[in-house]
């Protein structure tokens, strides 16, 4: 009696192993596939085009600052023709009375591949920086940076 009641306790160990099993490979599966697509691109740059950022004065400042972007092809050819923005962001602070900061500076295309555009950046400290440059009303590439700018609050 004993031996027939552990061979059902086993059956239905089997019958219920088996769905079990079958979702854990395709959970592996589906995470090694995110993964691989999530190598292919490389967080916050565009596969179409390379973007440099550089700033005048080095580095940036309180105040008064040209920025100069240098945009290419996977190639490394200079792309022309782009529209390209940097937005400078610094989050509020409210235990120093700081509000939100955020700049907007449109480049200038300056011929190959390069775009300049001057901004006031409201304070010293470490800004976000998201670079987009779009052509034919398509982003081409997008960069997010950190640029510590010097200068008091």
């Amino acid at each position: 009696m004993k031996s027939h009641t552990a061979k059902r306790v086993l059956s239905t160990l089997y019958v219920a192993a088996i769905p079990v099993l079958f979702i854990f490979i395709l959970a592996v599966i589906s995470v090694r596939l995110s993964v691989a697509r999530a190598q292919d691109k490389p967080s916050g740059t565009s596969a179409k085009a390379k973007i440099e950022l550089t700033t005048t004065p080095s580095p940036a400042q309180k105040g008064s600052n040209t920025v100069r972007v240098k945009l290419t092809d996977p190639e490394g050819k200079p792309i022309s023709g782009a529209e390209v923005t940097a937005t400078f962001f610094m989050a509020a602070m409210p235990s120093m009375n700081m509000p939100e900061m955020k700049t907007i500076i449109k480049g200038m295309d300056k011929g190959a591949g390069v775009y300049e555009g001057e901004g006031n950046l409201g304070s010293g400290g470490m800004w976000e920086v998201t670079v987009t440059a779009k052509q034919n009303g398509q982003t081409i590439a997008t960069k997010k940076l950190t640029v510590k700018a010097t200068g008091g609050m």
